[in-house]
């Protein structure tokens, strides 16, 4: 006997084989039945997030981090913020990342390097050098450590 998919179960695969159109008229219905429903505002960010649709991926993210306060989800969050251009709000999503999970390792390279486009050196030495504290792969140290040496060389 085959075992039935559920409704996000099969948007999910819908996303996993790139069917976007499908999964985003299944995501219309679902939503429109369950408007709070936090893995269709997921889901429907993943696929705003691949199609490049920032406004709408951050739009659906931000009612996912309402009811789910997750440091995945405001790392995502961040990542379309910045996408999308807006610095300010991806600065504090990737720090709220941070909050919910310190030994998360990738929302302090991603503020390094946000600070470091802003020529705040200071700022961005702090989470470059916080970074390197954290459990990241030895090329990748030594990768980050040379960007921190030119930055505090300059």
């Amino acid at each position: 006997m085959e075992e039935q998919l559920s409704r996000i179960d099969y948007i999910r695969e819908l996303i996993s084989d790139s069917r976007y159109d499908d999964a985003l008229e299944m995501l219309s219905i679902a939503t429109e039945e369950e408007p709070d429903n936090v893995d269709y505002n997921y889901e429907l960010a993943r696929i705003f997030m691949e199609m490049g649709n920032y406004p709408s991926a951050i739009s659906n993210l931000e009612l996912t981090v309402e009811k789910v306060r997750n440091y995945l989800l405001y790392y995502m969050l961040a990542e379309a913020y910045q996408a999308d251009n807006q610095i300010d709000k991806a600065i504090g999503a990737y720090l709220k990342a941070i909050m919910l999970n310190e030994q998360f390792a990738l929302p302090y390279k991603k503020l390094g390097i946000l600070f470091l486009g802003r020529g705040d050196k200071v700022s961005s030495v702090e989470y470059f050098e916080d970074y390197l504290k954290l459990d990241i792969a030895k090329d990748e140290k030594e990768s980050v450590q040379k960007v921190l040496d030119r930055i505090k060389n300059d």
